[in-house]
């Protein structure tokens, strides 16, 4: 049910983005498009004026040419060769007043009587134009405009005809032909992209010369016919552009495809002049309006949509995370009582564990000891005997020495029979200040009848270190040290241990080493685990490492065990008292 929801509303994302981007896309792009058909029909308007401007201020040209009393007599007598010559001058006077491309003079039949250019190659005169419509317009009276190129000149331009009457009745044409082409450079250099089209939509003034004299659609034959009957455009092939109009959202532009390339169309028709002018714009800008509008909205909608995304996760989180909290203070608490449980137990069974240990330790050592205190007393009988005889014999000073001798036993006994006792016995810590020599000299005692029999070395080097301890746990544990070193050499013909005294800063270091086959690296691991053994079974509890490991740390020490290659080393770490009643370091030797 949640995947099924958490689809449905991805897919209505999804749909409402794809809506958003392309209602954006498209409003911005028919606001682009309005904005390119106000800016081009202001230009095209502009544009349109300055045209008609230049056009109009002469059309009234060949009214006042005519208004010349010479051109009227000319007409009337045209064999007049005075009045030919003083036509001519005329003509060529008012064309360069006016600035006009040229201005003739026709009689009725459509032959030139006179011109502006008569001096020139191209001279109009003798040629007849009877078949241009702006001289048949004109020879019937009226005013006429036409857009060609000159059959005689070979140059376009526009033609302006007027009739000139003499006692009211038609006499001739005067005509004003005017030079257009300066247009397209100024719209060229303004960066406008423009062209001139007739009543037909033959182009005949363009920014893009290979457009001239091209139509915007195809033309008929009846068309073509009456083109060639005027020679409008001369011997120019007329082609058709091959544009096809496409509708836009507004009615102002067309879209127009010419050779392959779109452009927007702007048409402004110039009246009664029957021409229009085409002003062509890049549809590339409205496009980019459109879809930097679309890209904007559509990157707003996904960060709406992100920004809810994290909220809602931000949320979830925070539930999941109050629930993982209720959850995880449930746990505690059951583990707090269940730690509380198991400490009890385990502080009993540790009592239990840390007596077993002593006892089974002493267990170990008992053979030993007992062969260490029956050598003494072997020895105390014999000196009690000898000292009876030399009393029987009045030998006072022998009988004195053996005394001693028995003294010296009994306190040596007495001193093994002191520490088995402290050893077993179960006490609480007692930290006092410690001489570390002390307590070896102590784990040496108990040991030595083992490292006898094992013919073990055991050499000590350093200086006494005063210490915050318990002698006689410390005693235990150097004892345990010691025993379980000696048991690590026992398959070796020679053994060899060091016993290590230092002094590091606070703190006091107490190493023991043997050279046997050392530690793996899982005994390493569980070393100080209880009941945790290498020895075979009958030789050992796994208990003393626990429980040395146990008493250190009681005295705010540490212990630690690694490899020496060869053999084994067990650092103690105990906090250390400033040494005042240390003796100077020595080197002792037990064999």
């Amino acid at each position: 049910m949640r995947r099924y929801f958490l689809a449905t509303a991805l897919g209505t994302c999804v749909a409402l983005l794809i809506a958003v981007v392309w209602f954006t896309y498209h409003g911005y792009y028919t606001r682009a498009l309005q904005e390119t058909a106000q800016k081009a029909t202001v230009t095209a308007q502009l544009q349109t004026q300055y045209l008609l401007s230049a056009v109009e201020k002469f059309e009234h040209l060949p009214h006042l040419a005519g208004a010349e009393r010479t051109l009227s007599d000319l007409l009337l007598s045209p064999q007049n060769a005075a009045l030919l010559e003083q036509a001519n001058h005329y003509l060529a006077f008012a064309k360069d007043k006016t600035e006009v491309a040229a201005i003739y003079l026709i009689d009725t039949e459509g032959t030139t009587l006179a011109a502006s250019n008569w001096q020139s190659e191209t001279s109009y005169v003798g040629k007849n134009y009877r078949f241009r419509p702006y001289f048949q317009e004109a020879i019937e009276g009226r005013s006429s405009m036409f857009y060609g190129i000159g059959v005689t000149t070979g140059t376009p331009g526009a033609f302006i005809a007027a009739p000139l009457r003499v006692d009211g009745q038609v006499r001739g044409v005067v005509a004003v032909k005017i030079d257009l082409t300066p247009f397209e450079t100024q719209w060229r250099e303004a960066g406008l992209h423009i062209a001139m089209a007739d009543a037909l939509g033959v182009i005949f003034l363009t920014t893009q010369p290979d457009w001239r004299y091209r139509s915007l659609r195809p033309l008929s034959a009846t068309t073509m016919d009456l083109l060639g009957s005027t020679r409008q455009y001369g011997d120019v092939a007329l082609q058709s552009l091959g544009s096809q109009n496409r509708p836009l959202p507004i009615q102002e532009l067309q879209a127009l495809d010419i050779h392959g390339e779109t452009y927007l169309l702007k048409v402004q028709d110039m009246g009664r002049f029957d021409w229009q002018m085409l002003l062509f714009s890049e549809p590339a800008e409205p496009h980019r309006k459109g879809l930097a509008a679309a890209e904007i909205a559509g990157l707003s909608l996904a960060l709406v949509y992100l920004s809810l995304a994290l909220v809602w996760q931000y949320r979830r989180r925070q539930t999941e995370r109050r629930e993982s909290q209720r959850a995880l203070a449930r746990v505690a608490a059951e583990l707090d009582h269940r730690i509380a449980v198991r400490t009890a137990e385990l502080t009993a069974a540790n009592d239990i564990a840390v007596q077993t240990g002593k006892l089974a330790v002493l267990g170990q050592m008992a053979a030993s000891i007992s062969h260490e205190i029956s050598q003494p007393l072997t020895a105390l009988r014999t000196l009690a005997d000898n000292a009876t005889s030399f009393l029987a014999r009045n030998d006072a000073a022998n009988a004195s020495d053996n005394l001693r001798i028995i003294g010296e036993l009994c306190t040596r006994m007495g001193s093994i029979v002191g520490e088995l006792k402290a050893f077993a016995r179960k006490e609480p810590v007692r930290l006092q200040e410690v001489s570390v020599r002390q307590a070896v000299a102590g784990a040496l005692m108990l040991v030595e009848p083992l490292r006898k029999t094992t013919a073990t070395e055991i050499h000590v080097d350093g200086e006494d270190v005063l210490v915050r301890g318990d002698p006689i746990r410390l005693e235990q544990v150097l004892v345990n040290l010691l025993r379980n070193a000696m048991d690590a050499m026992e398959a070796q013909p020679e053994r060899s241990l060091e016993l290590q005294l230092r002094a590091h800063g606070d703190q006091a270091e107490i190493s023991v080493r043997d050279h046997g086959p050392g530690l793996s690296a899982d005994v390493l691991e569980h070393l100080f685990e209880p009941f945790f053994t290498t020895k075979p079974s009958g030789k050992g509890l796994g208990l003393g490492l626990s429980l040395s490991h146990a008493i250190v740390h009681e005295m705010a020490g540490s212990i630690h065990a690694d490899n020496a290659n060869p053999g084994a080393i067990f650092r103690i770490l105990l906090p250390r008292v400033p040494a005042h009643h240390c003796t100077a370091p020595d080197e002792r030797t037990a064999r």
